[in-house]
């Protein structure tokens, strides 16, 4: 007599436990995927506040020189460049050397009034009939790229020169740190500062490094 062993469905149990350790698999991928999503949303948000507290502090450190033409002809616009060659030969190192801010703009505002000769003297040698209004105030700049470093937007202290109707496209730059002067050492007081404004920012965050490293396993 041909005893009948018991029925052991080995295959199906063990493609059942696959099945299971796949769902376990994707579950597992699922919460990390969320928890890495939510991960991601802390640090951008903490990168957007850390580079606008940076940014305010550029603003804070920066004094702008901002000089607007008569018109947008081609004599006025040239005649602005002259004006602009001869404010910036006559900066005094006072303001060329000055370790702070407030310093630099105590030194302009002792500056204006040779500032100002300098202005009419290159309007008088492009006998142009203009003139020209010099004035320290704090002005909002939308964010801007000189090629070789840029300044996010925001508040700044600029002096600001209006020839005749001041009607004309403008000229921007920056007096302090004396980014536009030829051959002037210019650097702003912090790292962050520096790397924000010459294009090499950059946050490090512990989680993000933890992150690449688990990657890399």
């Amino acid at each position: 007599m041909i005893q009948m062993l018991p029925f052991r469905p080995y295959c199906l149990r063990k493609g059942r436990t696959c099945m299971l350790k796949k769902l376990e698999k994707k579950r597992r991928v699922l919460e990390l995927g969320f928890a890495l999503g939510f991960a991601l949303t802390v640090l951008l948000t903490a990168f957007a506040a850390h580079r606008r507290q940076v940014a305010d502090r550029v603003c804070a450190d920066t004094v702008r020189l901002h000089i607007l033409a008569n018109s947008d002809t081609l004599e006025d616009q040239l005649v602005k460049l002259q004006v602009r060659d001869a404010i910036l030969a006559a900066l005094p190192d006072s303001v060329l050397q000055a370790d702070t801010t407030t310093g630099a703009e105590a030194a302009l505002r002792q500056a204006l009034p040779v500032l100002h000769q300098a202005a009419q003297q290159a309007l008088y040698k492009a006998h142009s009939p203009q003139t020209a209004r010099l004035k320290l105030e704090r002005l909002d700049f939308a964010p801007r790229d000189y090629g070789s470093f840029a300044l996010p937007g925001g508040r700044y202290t600029a002096l600001r020169v209006e020839l005749g109707e001041g009607k004309g496209h403008n000229w921007f730059c920056v007096l302090y740190p004396a980014l536009c002067v030829s051959g002037a050492q210019a650097k702003y007081p912090s790292q962050a500062e520096n790397a924000l404004v010459f294009g090499r920012y950059e946050v490090r965050f512990a989680v993000v490094d933890a992150v690449k490293n688990w990657i890399q396993q």
